[in-house]
């Protein structure tokens, strides 16, 4: 069977579907990776197992001419390749690629990994739920990451013939390792992922601006929007905060963290960076928010936040400061052993395997 794979970047790609290819490959299958390559050494290794297809994608455009020529790029490439079976990855891949699959009467499964722009009002919304309700009925399988995001769609009338419900994209337990928790000292609250101000990264800052001392410091990594840039840069000098960039690899960062901090509000599917920081065996204080909540919950392997929400955000972390590190060590264990029962990777493939039989 030949199996077209559409995502969005090739470094995402690596990270949370490589494990679902190689699955497909172990079957006899033949796999085909549609999507941009901004990771040289990523799209060596991932050659190794599969063949790619390079498609220059902007995940923020809205250029109607860029989105046409887009669209028109996947039907080219379905018409070329000629696929049994077409398996996607967030929203534009799951609209455009739907659209095209649908009109060639080729099967077609869209992982939903979260809603987007779909929570938000406005122009965009409408326009993303006419999509939905035209692409995902014809849909082989729909496939979420979290039960709220499937009663979203039954709420907003998008139909599916047939859906499944998945751990997120897992997280791989052989890779994120558990780490000992560290033995006392300072306190490091750490934020990892995108600068946008939905995952709560305005709070983040303002705590390390308020909070940062010889006892609790602030680590931070991720895309950086130019929004944060000065904000951060001043942290950084004043001493308040260390910005490690943009990161590879999240394990020696949330290696050294004593805690997770991720005061989110984006309309997650689920968190693969709070999958990475349990594995790691860190406590994680979060919204109790779609896409955090299925993960952590409050007292038992992190602490609950408010939203948008400074004050209550500090009272946590001071919350946190002031427990026993056997407690913070014993949370640690808790998320272990939480994303290994319920979220390793394993059984997203499996699921994925299933749906191939």
């Amino acid at each position: 069977m030949k199996i077209l794979v559409l995502s969005n970047l090739i470094s995402y790609t690596y990270n949370f579907r490589k494990e679902i290819i190689e699955a497909f490959v172990s079957k006899g299958h033949d796999v085909v990776v549609v999507c941009d390559v901004d990771d040289g050494l990523k799209r060596n290794e991932l050659e190794e197992i599969c063949r790619i297809i390079e498609v220059p994608f902007h995940g923020k455009g809205t250029n109607p001419k860029e989105e046409l020529k887009l669209i028109r790029t996947y039907s080219s490439i379905m018409k070329s390749e000629k696929p049994d079976i077409v398996f996607s990855f967030t929203i534009k891949m799951n609209l455009y690629g739907g659209l095209v699959a649908n009109r060639l009467h080729i099967p077609y499964v869209p992982m939903i990994t979260g809603l987007g722009e779909l929570e938000k009002d406005g122009k965009l919304k409408k326009l993303l739920m006419f999509l939905h309700k035209r692409v995902m009925p014809k849909a082989k399988c729909v496939v979420f990451q979290n039960e709220d995001n499937r009663e979203y769609f039954k709420r907003n009338d998008i139909g599916f013939k047939r859906s499944m419900v998945v751990p997120g994209s897992g997280i791989n337990l052989g890779k994120f390792k558990f780490q000992p928790y560290p033995n006392g000292g300072r306190t490091v609250f750490a934020f990892l992922g995108r600068f946008i101000e939905a995952k709560g990264v305005s709070e983040f800052l303002q705590c390390a601006k308020d909070m940062a001392s010889n006892d609790v410091g602030f680590i931070a990594a991720g895309t950086m929007d130019e929004k944060y840039g000065g904000v951060v840069e001043s942290l950084v000098a004043e001493g308040r905060l260390r910005y490690d960039g943009e990161l590879a690899d999240s394990r020696d960062f949330l290696k050294e963290a004593s805690c997770l901090v991720l005061p989110t509000y984006h309309p997650e599917g689920l968190s693969n960076v709070i999958l990475e920081a349990c594995a790691t065996g860190r406590p994680v204080i979060c919204t109790p928010r779609t896409g955090c909540k299925e993960i952590v919950e409050d007292g038992v392997n992190g602490l609950y936040c408010n939203a948008r929400d400074v004050g209550n955000l500090e009272s946590v972390l001071k919350r946190f400061i002031s427990l026993p590190n056997e407690a913070r060590m014993k949370m640690g264990e808790n998320g272990r052993r939480i994303v290994e029962g319920r979220f390793d990777r394993k059984i997203v493939v499996d699921e994925y395997l299933s749906l191939l039989e």
